[in-house]
């Protein structure tokens, strides 16, 4: 056995050599001037055949300022320079300066950056540099040298063929789109023919399949990743419409069919709800997307494939996580069955984080006890090692006597403990009270013994909770004068610390806790938790 684990490792460490040896010998040809050779451009960088596309986003005016009087805030080798992302806040910032000073950091960057580098040339960066560069090239360009414009049109032409190579190596599908995309307005952005398009636009529609639900939802859930695609779609008919194809009706529908399932993500305040990462992306930003992308008012209520539904009455919003993931992806959220309330303008009932540059930080928010939801025994309530990809087992929505209810069970600790979770939601028309019931019940299966079931309201930071001598929580939003009151029965409400991240910043809040012993399920069979939140 021994000499046996020798020889695989001999043979492991065999095969890591090679690769760091085919590696080299890769990184050492795409250096030479023969593969320079190679991504010789196909079609003419002639500048009076460049027609680039307007670019149909908007820049920030106040982070343009900050580039401009306060120099870069990121070094050259860093993405967030040498993709040319703050080009357009720049430009927004506009003047003579600014378009001087743009000038200035291309022909440094042309002169430093000719040859490829295997960061800085890879496929995710070269069409996000690409795009960048195109979309805004009216502003800084057009009036430049034939000089510096020659030299910027051929750099962009030697990029498109690297990129053409590399495109389709990339693992990530999303990645892939996001290769295409760059590709589609190079193309458009050079003059090329309508047959190199078409082919481009067949390819480019049959990757969306693999990466979206029929609802038009990203299938990893996210927010962040479902509108970063859908504006990357949203270029490409920009692209497209410049070269004269004409209107892509496949391409309108899933644009607006995206553009239902970005507003059904969010909240009063503009933002996307927390699941799966959601919030980063300023409001604004989300607005300037969002109203291209298909009829005003628009809104997704329930997304069966992506399984999110969103119910509104008065100033009340709630939106529900009623799916688990199907497929396994790192920072899908075990959140399946939690929710989010939002009055107006204001967050009210919330879930904890958001995706950061923290890999542990990102591994707590994923979890069961960072959302608002019930977990049995600290234990996540959908887990990929289980294998289970459909463990909703009811999902009913509908109308009730004065108001909306939601019925769903789920079996995420079917496998563990052998016990269904029951959630029901129940709102009021005119949205002033909200009920809800969390029931376990044991089917009569295997498992391990449950000890202790809490359910965890995460409340916003501009939430102040207070217990009162009855057991009840007086909840009270700043800056209004209407507060509410939650009631449960079951267990006695506990007020906890917790926190909620707004952007990048980390704010302490409160948290509404209910603890219920579970010990004793197998003998009475099920047990539950009521509670309700009630506007005063």
């Amino acid at each position: 056995m021994q000499n046996k684990n020798i020889e695989q490792s001999f043979v492991n460490q065999s095969s890591a050599n090679a690769k760091q040896s085919a590696n080299y010998l890769k990184q050492l040809y795409r250096r030479s001037s023969l593969f320079r050779w190679r991504l010789k451009p196909t079609f003419q960088t002639d500048i009076n055949r460049f027609i680039p596309p307007s670019d149909p986003w908007r820049g920030s005016a106040t982070i343009g300022r900050d580039v401009l009087h306060s120099a870069m805030p990121v070094k050259r080798d860093q993405p967030e320079y040498f993709t040319f992302e703050w080009l357009r806040h720049v430009r927004d910032y506009g003047g003579d300066k600014a378009r001087i000073y743009v000038r200035n950091e291309i022909s440094l960057w042309l002169s430093e950056n000719t040859n490829w580098d295997a960061k800085i040339w890879h496929p995710k960066f070269l069409s996000e540099r690409i795009s960048n560069l195109i979309f805004s090239y009216k502003w800084y360009a057009s009036s430049a040298s034939a000089s510096f414009q020659n030299r910027l049109l051929y750099q962009l032409a030697i990029e498109f063929q690297c990129l053409a190579l590399d495109w389709q190596n990339q693992p990530n599908i999303d990645d892939q789109i996001s290769a295409l995309r760059g590709l589609l307005v190079t193309l458009s952005a050079f003059n090329a023919k309508i047959s190199e398009m078409v082919s481009l636009i067949d390819i480019f529609e049959k990757k969306l399949t693999e990466i979206l639900n029929e609802d038009g939802g990203h299938i990893s859930r996210r927010p962040e990743t479902h509108f970063k695609i859908l504006t990357q779609l949203f270029e490409c008919r920009t692209a497209i419409a410049q070269s004269g194809i004409g209107q892509i009706k496949s391409l309108d529908q899933t644009i607006t069919r995206m553009g239902a399932i970005a507003k059904m993500w969010r909240t009063g305040n503009g933002n996307f709800a927390h699941f799966h990462g959601g919030g980063i992306t300023d409001s604004e930003r989300i607005d300037d997307v969002v109203k291209r992308c298909g009829p005003t008012g628009k809104v997704t209520r329930h997304a069966k494939q992506t399984g999110f539904l969103r119910l509104s009455s008065g100033r009340t919003t709630l939106i529900m996580d009623c799916s688990a993931p199907i497929r396994p992806i790192p920072e899908n959220s075990a959140s399946l069955g939690s929710f989010e309330v939002h009055l107006a303008g204001t967050p009210f009932i919330v879930n904890v984080g958001q995706l950061s540059e923290d890999r542990l930080l990102n591994e707590a928010f994923s979890q069961t006890a960072a959302h608002t939801a019930l977990t049995l025994d600290n234990l996540n309530n959908f887990c990929w090692k289980n294998k289970k990809y459909n463990p909703v087992k009811v999902l009913q929505i509908g109308p009730a006597t004065g108001g909306m209810l939601v019925k769903l069970s789920h079996d995420g600790y079917g496998e563990s403990h052998g016990i269904i979770h029951d959630r029901q939601i129940y709102l009021t028309t005119g949205g002033g009270n909200l009920r809800g019931s969390d029931t376990l019940r044991y089917t009569g299966a295997p498992g391990k013994i449950p000890k202790t079931c809490i359910v965890r309201f995460h409340l916003h930071p501009r939430i102040r909770a207070a217990t009162v001598s009855n057991g009840t929580v007086v909840l009270k939003i700043s800056s209004q004068k209407a507060g509410w009151i939650f009631k449960c029965n079951g267990a006695n409400p506990v007020l906890e610390s917790s926190i909620y991240f707004e952007g990048k910043q980390r704010l302490s809040s409160q948290q509404v806790v209910l603890r219920m012993h579970a010990h004793d399920i197998r003998h009475v069979s099920e047990k539950t938790l009521k509670w309700s939140f009630k506007r005063q």
